[in-house]
């Protein structure tokens, strides 16, 4: 396992790396979440230039005023045309983005040459809405009175300050103050609560005639659909088998279908076919609290006076796909909904491994990086990750046993990603995934 960091403008650095040399690239760019016309649109603002080092003609702020959310780097096709470059032929593309940016990204990428194959949401229940109160906003500007309904602690508990969205800035203080006005437009807001990020999977256009070809050349053009499966929580229900209609029937052969052997095992027993939807593990209870636990929610029992002259038609579907069923042609396992996804769990002390204060804003969770990895890097392969940040995924790919190629610009951000993945190189057992 080889990990390579590389401190520099990812644009510099990825031209040095050579063609078709990487397996995969999972990433985590800037959102660019402030308006380019807010940042370049202002009277006294220099013109807006694409210059020769591809940032705009002044420099910006972006994301809670970090700089390296400012420009429009992940928006920008050369950038993206660098990583198709160094992927080889069918190397699959993971790039977080934000729900108001992911446009600009995936066109890029689109633009690029890429093939967009899927959108992966990550949904988490930990967002911070940050909304504007317009009702407090009117009554200011009227000089209207609020009512004051409620005062509580702070949530941010051992810290002398909070965030306050009317004002957009940190306050020293111990109590949030709630308070009500009687304008027309109290209770309206400018945003809603984040609750997910989209992840666009794309792919590099494969070189050989068919991807079968192509894996065996490359290595690369699939996605580890069962070693990235749903592991079964209630493992003490589960029933696999699949009965099928033992009868001949007219209408199965008239639709095509083939006769199958009832004692055949329709389904992995390794775990649920892995879905475009992953949820955090906050946001996995509180999709099981709405669902509660549940089995699979069939109960009806197809027997043979089901399929007496029946034609085909959207009411008996179940009968002619499933045949004779009796509960057990699907998983018969109990829990909540979110059993259906997978939910990584949150590890406390994932941030600051390596005795370091993790001071970047948009860290992911290390298992949630391991489990995009697996999905789409080969046994032995190498991971690109141009955006680097506080080194999430290349912690990820130590523990995938994989080799990593890290680029970052800030220094303050590769001292912290360093430590952090040596500290988990460090670690006496590797978990790996394949």
């Amino acid at each position: 396992m080889n990990i390579d960091l590389r401190l520099g403008d990812c644009l510099e650095v990825l031209k040095t790396i050579p063609d078709n040399s990487v397996d995969s690239v999972v990433t985590d760019p800037p959102y660019h979440l402030t308006s380019i016309v807010k940042r370049f649109g202002k009277e006294d603002s220099a013109p807006a230039q694409f210059g020769t080092d591809g940032a705009y003609s002044r420099a910006s702020k972006g994301f809670m005023g970090k700089e390296w959310d400012g420009g429009d780097i992940a928006f920008r096709t050369d950038v993206w045309g660098e990583c198709l470059r160094i992927l080889k032929p069918g190397g699959h593309l993971l790039a977080f983005s934000h729900s108001r940016t992911y446009h600009r990204m995936g066109v890029a990428i689109e633009d690029a040459g890429f093939e967009i194959r899927d959108q992966i949401m990550w949904v988490y229940g930990s967002g911070f809405p940050k909304s504007h109160n317009i009702g407090k906003a009117i009554d200011k500007i009227e000089g209207n009175e609020r009512e004051v309904v409620s005062v509580k602690p702070n949530h941010k508990k051992g810290m002398d300050f909070r965030y306050e969205n009317d004002n957009s800035g940190w306050l020293a203080n111990d109590e949030i103050i709630e308070t009500k006005g009687n304008s027309d437009w109290e209770g309206w807001g400018t945003a809603l609560k984040p609750a997910h990020e989209p992840i666009v999977m794309a792919r590099k256009p494969i070189s050989e005639k068919s991807i079968a070809e192509n894996v065996l050349k490359h290595g690369t053009g699939g996605i580890n659909i069962d070693g990235s499966r749903i592991e079964m929580k209630d493992k003490e229900n589960i029933n696999f088998d699949r009965p099928r209609v033992r009868e001949k029937k007219d209408w199965v052969y008239d639709l095509g279908m083939k006769w199958e052997d009832p004692n055949i095992k329709e389904y992995n027993e390794q775990g649920r076919f892995p879905a475009n939807i992953i949820f955090d593990e906050e946001a996995g209870q509180l999709l099981d609290e709405q669902s509660g636990e549940r089995g699979n929610g069939w109960n009806k029992n197809y027997g043979k006076e089901d399929y007496e002259g029946l034609q085909y038609s959207s009411s008996t579907q179940q009968c002619i796909f499933g045949g004779g069923y009796n509960g057990k042609n699907t998983y018969s396992d109990k829990g909540g909904a979110s059993r259906f996804f997978y939910c990584p769990k949150a590890a406390k002390k994932d941030k600051n491994e390596g005795e370091v204060s993790n001071v970047h804003p948009t860290v992911k969770p290390t298992d949630l990086m391991r489990y995009l990895i697996n999905l789409v890097t080969p046994p032995n392969g190498t991971i690109l990750d141009p955006f680097m940040g506080s080194g999430s995924t290349g912690k990820a790919a130590v523990r995938c046993g994989v080799n990593f190629i890290g680029i970052e610009k800030e220094q303050e951000y590769m001292d912290i990603a360093s430590a952090r993945i040596e500290h988990e190189q460090n670690k006496p057992t590797q978990q790996k995934l394949f």
